[in-house]
């Protein structure tokens, strides 16, 4: 059997036999019952943002270039800014970057002097790591020490290692074990945070070659909040670690 196709009319202004021209009905929906869809709506809408507000919370916040981060008590204090890097080089050196000296030491210390804190049972059950209860605290408090602080107490370690003459602790040789330790500590955590900020190269008409510039822009976490969050949560000095503290925090490793 074979198909063809043939035109439902030839007369164009015919009415179409699938859209027939007749008038369309309107129906009058009740204002009352316009009302009450519309306020459904709304509830439904709110009910929703209010519940994703709560989810959002729940997990900290939102990083899109980042959405497997693990638990941190500091995560809420996270906030980005442009920075741009010093080099290094030049007269005009960062007090960090200056000779030895006791000014030089105390701005080091002051980057990491609250290293040690202390966060509720409800944050520590969170870490992705057990933790060891502070000592006499009631209700249970936990150590830990944000590793950012960590990193700069190694790299001062180093530091002060560069001058055994002005160090006395280091004029008897240089602690190889804890300087392993720390050289390997930064370049795990340079690898893990792993910076992608552009170096580039420029002319220079004082040298006639095109030059590294160090001196560029990065992405940073705003380091001064994290003090401020290690200033509030500090516990003070390192507590006496030879003493058994039973605990029953359910933390996986």
């Amino acid at each position: 059997m074979r198909f063809s196709y043939r035109p439902l009319s030839r007369d164009e202004s015919a009415p179409s036999a699938l859209f027939p021209d007749s008038p369309h009905k309107q129906v009058d929906v009740p204002l009352p019952v316009v009302w009450l869809l519309l306020a459904v709506s709304i509830i439904s809408i709110t009910l929703n943002l209010v519940a994703l507000y709560i989810w959002i919370h729940s997990i900290g916040p939102f990083n899109p270039l980042f959405p497997q981060a693990l638990y941190s008590p500091a995560q809420d204090v996270l906030e980005y800014k442009t920075v741009k890097f010093h080099s290094g080089f030049g007269p005009n050196l960062l007090i960090y970057d200056q000779p030895p000296s006791d000014e030089v030491d105390e701005a080091w210390e002051s980057l990491y002097e609250f290293a040690y804190s202390k966060i509720p049972r409800n944050q520590a059950i969170r870490l992705a790591n057990k933790t060891y209860p502070i000592l006499g605290d009631k209700p249970t408090s936990y150590m830990l020490a944000l590793d950012v602080f960590h990193e700069l107490h190694c790299l001062d370690e180093i530091r002060k290692a560069m001058h055994p003459d002005y160090y006395p602790h280091t004029t008897e040789g240089i602690n190889t074990s804890h300087m392993r330790h720390c050289i390997s500590s930064l370049r795990q955590s340079i690898m893990c945070t792993a910076d992608i900020s552009t170096i580039v190269w420029q002319w220079s008409e004082r040298s006639q070659a095109a030059k590294e510039r160090a001196d560029v822009l990065h992405t940073c976490r705003n380091f001064e909040k994290i003090q401020e969050w290690g200033r509030e949560h500090f516990a003070g000095a390192m507590q006496d670690m030879t003493i058994y503290i039973p605990d029953d925090l359910d933390v996986a490793s």
